[in-house]
């Protein structure tokens, strides 16, 4: 008998909050705003509020979670992308002072100062 009784609140409640979503929530607020205490279901309009507030601030957390964790993966990969970049940038000083040593070596032959290694 209780559980048929709490099943009956039960379905009498999701009625109750039905009606108050089609209502929408800003026609629940002029309600209570204009009869507070005269309402006799003003106790439930409040709960049903307080349910809506606490589900928007929920999505908010949940909007805030998910943005800081794309942006810590976004910092993530900038901190690998600028390491690679640094890697990149030690071999390419690398391949131009070889160059370099290159142009060097390639002008001293052309300019006869080696040739007495050549003897």
């Amino acid at each position: 008998m209780a559980e048929q009784r709490k099943e009956d609140v039960d379905e009498a409640r999701e009625a109750r909050f039905r009606s108050y979503e089609a209502a929408g929530e800003a026609s629940i607020r002029a309600q209570l705003d204009a009869a507070p205490s005269a309402d006799p279901e003003a106790a439930h309009k409040r709960a049903w509020l307080h349910a809506k507030d606490t589900a928007r601030q929920d999505e908010q957390f949940r909007a805030m979670f998910a943005s800081v964790s794309s942006a810590n993966d976004a910092a993530h990969l900038a901190r690998e992308s600028a390491e690679a970049s640094r890697r990149s940038a030690f071999w390419t000083m690398i391949a131009a002072l070889a160059a370099t040593a290159g142009v060097i070596v390639n002008m001293a032959i052309a300019l006869g100062w080696l040739d007495s290694l050549r003897r």
